[in-house]
């Protein structure tokens, strides 16, 4: 297994040794695309022969271990089985002799010609995983011999002969058991010692492979770093020209000179960045030497050919801006001509205006005169009707007093004839209790009559008693008739105080309405003085506008004179530049 081990490491080394020499030899000029898919299939290759190795140490230990597995478990257990099997067979030949039954010895030996078969496959696979075939022929001998000593003791059974069978079992049965499991030991040791070795061989294989990888992909490494670095390099020399070209453009430099010549990507940019200057530098040479032309006032410009790319919208913009700026001057100088006409014309009507405004002014401060005279004739009647109005509401509020005393007097006599009722209430009642006096003392002069002599001083006080009672019913009556001769006297006076009371009222609406009137006068008196005023105050402000519009409409004509001059100096500066027709 060393030896083979050994053979693939060192094939693996030449194959990466060899890899390694053809691409250090192959394309060591040509594009970046090329170069860099060279060095991938580099490192796809060399990752792959590593790979190929691995998988070789693998299958070497994935055998170890299956091969280990054998020696170690499948042995050790079929071992333990036999020697299982063993005790299980002295056990069933001891049971059949201690029963002595011919059915049990049978039943035994039936068992006996199952277990031998098994057992005897055994052997090959534990001679296969020693890779001994001498130790698996002694085991099948030595087995043999315990198979014939078994059913040889099984016969002595079935004839009857215990005695013998015992004395056989503890000689020459006994004799086999022991010498086959001399030979089960001697296996066990050996199977230790394969074991051992192919443990040894698995993690000997396992630190080769592990110091193969790292080898491997140490050298991959560093063999892709230094390919690597020099490809960076030489792109980072060549960019470097690139980057110096850009900066000088970038500062506005574009007479840059570009000197790279090569075959590959970087070579086809600078090329294509060589074109791209000539071009920029012939547009700036062409867009420079137009714009002097124009700044020296010369607007009728053309470019000598078309220019390409987003150049063509440029050389668009200034051609339109001659054209435009043409047309510009154009209408400048039309429109030069237009002013100064204008203000001309300005000159003359502002001569006019200020005519007119000087007139207006005139008759605005006459007729403010006039409106002053006409506010203060207002605010006197605004005045004199403010006073009647108050007036007038004194003497309306005078007669809602009397109004209010008059329902006093009237309600004080509807409280004097209610006190009269109560009184004619109170006079029956008198006349009721004056009945009654009548009623008893003529039920006393009654029982004095009766009594005779004994009541006569009873009679003379019931006759008194009567007397009183005429008396009082007299004099009741007497009251009720002035009573109700004062109750007619106060109905009459209410009707009379409530006819008043009402014309009072009539009254007092009627000097409200005057009252509302002359308010309304006052107030509309007022608001007219208010409003005179304020047309005094407009006037007064037309005046000063006016006054304001005389003074402007002179400097408007003095302005409409010094426009015409900046007009005609305007149309004498246009005419100095050359115009795109």
């Amino acid at each position: 297994m060393s030896f083979i081990t050994t053979c693939i490491i060192t094939q693996g080394s030449l194959g990466i040794g060899g890899i390694l020499f053809m691409k250090n030899n192959r394309n060591a000029k040509g594009t970046i695309a090329g170069a860099l898919r060279e060095f991938s299939g580099f490192t796809i290759r060399m990752f792959l022969a590593n790979a190929i190795i691995m998988i070789v140490f693998f299958v070497i230990i994935f055998i170890n271990v299956y091969n280990f597995y054998n020696v170690q478990f499948v042995t050790e257990k079929y071992q333990m089985e036999i020697r299982k099997d063993v005790q299980t067979i002295n056990k069933r030949l001891l049971f059949a002799v201690a029963s002595n039954d011919p059915e049990v010895t049978a039943d035994q030996k039936a068992d006996l010609e199952k277990r031998f078969p098994k057992i005897e496959g055994y052997f090959g696979t534990i001679s296969a995983n020693l890779n001994n075939a001498e130790l698996g022929a002694n085991l099948d001998t030595y087995w043999k011999g315990f198979e014939d000593a078994s059913f040889e003791m099984l016969a002595l059974v079935e004839a009857g002969e215990t005695d013998k069978a015992v004395e056989y079992f503890n000689s020459t049965l006994n004799e086999a058991a022991e010498t086959l499991a001399d030979a089960l030991d001697e296996t066990g040791e050996l199977a230790e010692s394969a074991a051992a070795g192919k443990y040894m061989t698995i993690m000997v294989v396992v630190v080769v492979a592990a110091i193969v990888l790292v080898i491997a992909l140490v050298i991959i490494i560093l063999i892709n770093r230094k390919r690597s670095a020099d490809m960076i390099k030489g792109i980072e020399r060549d960019l470097d020209i690139l980057a110096k070209a850009s900066e000088e453009i970038a500062q506005g430099n574009v007479h840059v000179e570009i000197d790279y010549e090569a075959d590959n990507e970087i070579g086809r940019v600078a090329k294509q960045l060589k074109i791209a200057v000539e071009s920029l530098v012939y547009y700036i040479d062409e867009i420079a030497a137009v714009m002097s032309t124009m700044a020296g006032g010369n607007f009728n410009i053309n470019f000598e050919r078309d220019f390409d790319g987003d150049f063509k919208e440029i050389q668009t913009a200034v051609e339109t801006f001659s054209k435009e700026i043409s047309e510009s001057m154009t209408e400048i100088m039309e429109v030069s001509d237009m002013v100064s006409d204008g203000a001309n014309q300005i000159a003359g009507a502002g001569q006019n205006l200020a005519d007119t405004v000087t007139s207006q002014a005139n008759i605005v401060d006459d007729l403010s005169v006039t409106v002053k005279d006409i506010t203060e004739q207002i605010s006197n009647n605004s005045s004199d009707a403010t006073a009647i109005s108050q007036e007038v509401e004194v003497v309306a509020q005078n007669i809602v007093e009397g109004n209010q005393k008059m329902q006093d007097v009237v309600n004080a006599m509807d409280a004097i004839s209610a006190s009269s009722q109560e009184i004619s209430k109170i006079i029956d009642t008198i006349n009721a209790i004056a009945d009654q006096t009548n009623l008893l003392s003529l039920n006393a002069s009654i029982e004095a009559a009766r009594a005779g002599e004994a009541g006569k001083g009873f009679a003379v006080v019931a006759t008194e008693v009567s007397q009183l009672a005429g008396q009082t019913v007299e004099a009741a009556q007497n009251t009720a008739g002035l009573i109700n001769a004062s109750l007619k006297s106060v109905e009459e006076g209410i009707t009379i105080a409530n006819e008043t009371a009402e014309k009072l009222n009539g009254m007092v609406a009627q000097v409200q309405g005057i009252a509302e009137k002359v308010k309304t006068i006052a107030d509309e008196s007022s608001s007219q003085a208010t409003s005179v005023k304020e047309m005094s105050s407009n006037i007064s402000e037309i005046s000063s506008v006016g006054q304001n519009n005389a003074a402007t409409s002179q400097e408007s004509l003095a302005l409409s004179y010094e426009m015409n001059e900046h007009a005609n100096s305007l149309k004498g500066l246009v005419e100095k530049f050359e115009l795109k027709k």
